[in-house]
């Protein structure tokens, strides 16, 4: 891991520019993945490159990467369709002088499968994405699963959030990926897909490491690209989220043999100090709902092998 180049000397314009507007629909734009991920595309090297990133929520990142990483240009999606729209409007707002470098792809994208955004990923260097990594809760796979492990779902689970699309994703319909056992299928499929499309461009992935940094970089090097950890932090787990998926997989490694070498990765402290497993995560809540929870976020560079 780097130290992060010093930043333009506009960074001040732009962290004073007008507030992204920010709908309920909407990830939070002020959530600390948001941080996370934009101190992992300053050492991301992004100065004249072409990028695109699979969901771009309130383009807040697409802003970002104009005004302060430099960019060339950068084009992208999202698989709701009323959020290509808005991030341009934000982009307008934020980066003015470089909006006219961002090339929304409108309509519902999911991942690159759209004419559109393949011809833009096939142009791209680097392409960008913070997907989900926890399937649905009333996925009909997952709740089998879950059923079989004797973990019941967690308290509110069922209540959805506004934005939570940016949560949960359809875990049965990526079961032929292998790493969808370990709730990376919906990232495993997007590295498939640029293998196929863009065999030279490298990927930039923020994600939760709930599963552990170990095996999201083995995920990397399964589909054929040399994973960097660019940036790490330990961020407050999301009250709104389901982790029963965790639990019942920890529990079904269990006399398996591999429960030695496997745990997930949660903590009772924002300094990561206190580890806990998901078993004991989930114990922690049952008994003080509102116990604080903790996990690691990082945000990891493939460079295709």
């Amino acid at each position: 891991m780097t130290d992060s180049k010093p930043l333009p000397r506009d960074t001040e314009s732009y962290e004073t520019a007008p507030s992204p507007v920010s709908p309920e629909f909407a990830f939070d734009p002020t959530d600390p993945w948001t941080e996370t991920f934009q101190k992992g595309l300053e050492r991301a090297e992004l100065r004249d490159k072409r990028v695109y990133e699979v969901g771009v929520g309130t383009g807040i990142n697409v802003a970002f990467m104009l005004h302060i990483c430099g960019a060339a240009a950068v084009a992208g999606s999202d698989l709701d369709p009323r959020l290509a729209q808005l991030a341009e409007a934000n982009v307008r707002r934020l980066a003015p002088r470089e909006a006219d470098r961002f090339t929304p792809v409108h309509g519902e994208v999911s991942l690159i499968d759209h004419p559109e955004a393949r011809t833009a990923v096939e142009r791209a260097d680097i392409v960008i994405g913070c997907l989900p990594q926890v399937g649905d809760p009333d996925d009909p796979r997952l709740s089998s699963f879950r059923r079989a492990q004797k973990v019941a779902l967690a308290d509110g689970a069922e209540d959805r959030e506004a934005d939570h699309l940016a949560h949960y994703y359809p875990w049965a319909d990526f079961d032929a990926f292998p790493f969808n056992a370990v709730g990376l299928g919906l990232n495993e499929a997007l590295l498939r897909r640029l293998r196929a499309v863009a065999p030279s461009a490298e990927v930039v992935l923020n994600f939760g490491a709930r599963i552990g940094t170990e095996v999201i970089c083995g995920l990397f090097e399964a589909n054929g690209y040399t994973p960097e950890i660019l940036h790490a932090q330990v961020v407050r787990q999301h009250a709104g989220t389901d982790f029963s998926f965790f639990v019942a997989l920890e529990k079904a490694l269990r006399g398996s043999g591999l429960d030695g070498d496997f745990a997930c990765e949660f903590y009772a402290d924002p300094e990561g100090r206190q580890h806990l497993t998901a078993i004991e995560a989930q114990e922690r809540v049952d008994s003080d709902p509102d116990a604080p929870l903790f996990h690691e976020v990082c945000v990891i560079r493939g460079r295709p092998t």
